[in-house]
């Protein structure tokens, strides 16, 4: 299976389980009046939200260069992360009002077993969601599953915590409910800021770590033929990187010569996961 397909899969499901627990978490907060299980029923839509937007993302980044964009489309995976980064402000703003008029009117939940397994069931499917995307980001997959991976690896702390709270409130302390659900509007909050930062650096060309960089010339100087690389500048176009290389060669080679290892250079780079495009420079020494 190929990795933009097992991505793919991967959102889909997200997508699909996270719907179901919108639905049941939503209805469960209505029977019950539980600002835990708003709160969880939040962040399972942005769930929704993020894996629809994310899978169709993920589909247009995966086609190839065309006429219109010769870099082909890598923008789409952080353009995607930042439309879902602002649902995700707005979600949290509605949850932290809700919770606040709860406790402001000394509204307390009816704790019953149904919203302890619901917080169980959510727990056990964002640890295998946040287990699949480690492995496929350990095997070089983009931000749109980095930001999957986090977000079901921070939901099961929460969903954790969830479960805590409902013990606690069950069992003599009441409001906890709707105090415990501060943590999640946080956590969605300070996730969409996340989210949105990292990738505007994507989308306004960000220059890779300078390790990375360094990674990238030696590289180039790796070519048989290569005598130095004296210059690289590489940025971010989307999720990939454009780099041009300056490389100096044997003033003794024909053009011919010359161009085939420039050639051979720019197919070396490109042939990176993460490198779209490359442009070599060539200098005669």
């Amino acid at each position: 299976m190929s990795t933009s397909r097992a991505q793919g899969i991967l959102s889909l499901s997200s997508l699909f389980f996270s719907a179901l627990l919108v639905f049941a978490l939503f209805t469960v907060y209505l029977r019950f009046d539980s600002q835990l299980a708003l709160a969880q029923a939040a962040d399972s839509l942005m769930d929704v939200f993020t894996a629809t937007v994310l899978a169709f993302a993920i589909r247009v980044a995966s086609q190839p260069k065309d006429e219109n964009h010769p870099f082909g489309h890598s923008r789409a995976e952080p353009v995607a992360a930042l439309i879902t980064s602002v649902i995700a402000g707005v979600l949290a703003i509605e949850v932290g009002r809700s919770a606040i008029v709860a406790l402001a009117q000394g509204r307390g939940p009816m704790l019953e077993w149904p919203l302890a397994a619901l917080f169980a069931g959510k727990l056990a499917f964002k640890s295998v969601i946040g287990l699949l995307g480690w492995r496929m980001l350990r095997k070089g997959a983009g931000p749109g599953i980095a930001a999957l991976t986090i977000d079901a690896r921070n939901d099961v702390l929460i969903n954790s915590l969830a479960l805590i709270g409902f013990f606690a409130a069950r069992y003599g302390y009441p409001q906890l409910d709707a105090w415990l659900a501060f943590p999640t509007v946080l956590w969605i909050g300070w996730s969409g800021w996340r989210l949105a930062a990292d990738n505007i650096r994507l989308l306004m060309g960000e220059a890779p770590p300078h390790e990375r960089q360094k990674e990238l010339v030696a590289l180039a100087r790796s070519c048989p033929g290569v005598r130095d690389v004296p210059s690289l500048r590489a940025q971010h176009i989307g999720t990939r990187l454009h780099v041009h290389v300056e490389i100096a060669l044997d003033e003794n080679l024909t053009v011919r010569q010359a161009h085939d290892l420039g050639e051979a250079v720019r197919e070396r780079l490109e042939s990176e996961p993460d490198v779209g495009h490359a442009t070599v420079h060539i200098d005669i020494a």
